[in-house]
């Protein structure tokens, strides 16, 4: 509440950056690791295995990677130049060629229907720090896919998180009189040095992917538990 979405984003960007983390994103075990269970779930719901995907939050390639192999043409997205330049070193060994970019994927800034399918998973969407910053991604991953491409990403759910009006009420204006995150939802909290929105209501889910345009082709909401939901996206055909 009292960081500002900005300082938010450039926490995460310190974080990340620091050897140690580039060094857990890049484990030998890790990398070779492929896609997990509700990976390979949401993959199942995508109707092509070829074509341009772009990946968002290349990391050290554990995605990357099964994708390349797969036959898709890789290009992977990070904010942080070491591990776009070790993900490409780590898939290359694996066989799997990729090509990398360095941007915060918050300003995507890719060729316009260029994309097959745009992949965003683990918590990723759920780290960007305010509803605008959400959709605006939203935004230019529809913009960047081809007419009937598929945006796949995971979410934060939290059910926990529908707490009282009240608290809710004396967070917004704590956040307001410390000059600090003044676009504060509900659901937003620091685990580490980490931003991470937890969703718990399914309308503003779909209440951001609509904003975007986006066509919710599948949906999966966690209810064992899980802290990981599920969303496949269409861009319409014109």
């Amino acid at each position: 509440m009292v960081v500002s979405s900005d300082d938010l984003v450039e926490l995460s960007r310190q974080t990340y950056a620091k050897p140690a983390s580039i060094d857990r994103y890049n484990r030998d075990d890790l990398v070779a690791g492929g896609l997990t269970s509700k990976e390979q779930q949401l993959l199942e719901h995508i109707p092509s295995r070829t074509g341009r995907l772009l990946l968002l939050g290349v990391g050290g390639g554990r995605e990357a990677i099964p994708f390349a192999q797969m036959g898709f043409d890789v290009t992977g997205v990070d904010f942080i130049p070491a591990m776009v330049e070790r993900a490409i070193a780590n898939a290359a060994r694996h066989n799997a060629p990729i090509q990398g970019i360095v941007q915060d994927i918050a300003v995507l800034d890719v060729p316009a229907e260029a994309y097959d399918v745009v992949w965003l998973s683990t918590l990723m969407y759920s780290c960007l720090p305010t509803r605008a910053r959400r959709v605006q991604l939203l935004q230019r991953v529809r913009r960047a896919l081809k007419p009937g491409g598929c945006f796949a990403c995971q979410f934060y759910w939290d059910t926990p998180w529908q707490s009282p009006r009240k608290g809710e009420f004396l967070r917004r204006m704590i956040a307001w009189l410390t000059w600090g995150n003044r676009s504060y939802e509900r659901g937003d909290m620091l685990s580490g040095n980490k931003f991470i929105h937890a969703f718990s209501s399914e309308s503003d889910l779909r209440a951001d992917f609509a904003a975007a345009g986006f066509h919710v082709a599948w949906l999966n909401i966690p209810t064992d538990g899980r802290i990981y939901g599920e969303a496949l996206l269409q861009k319409r055909e014109a």
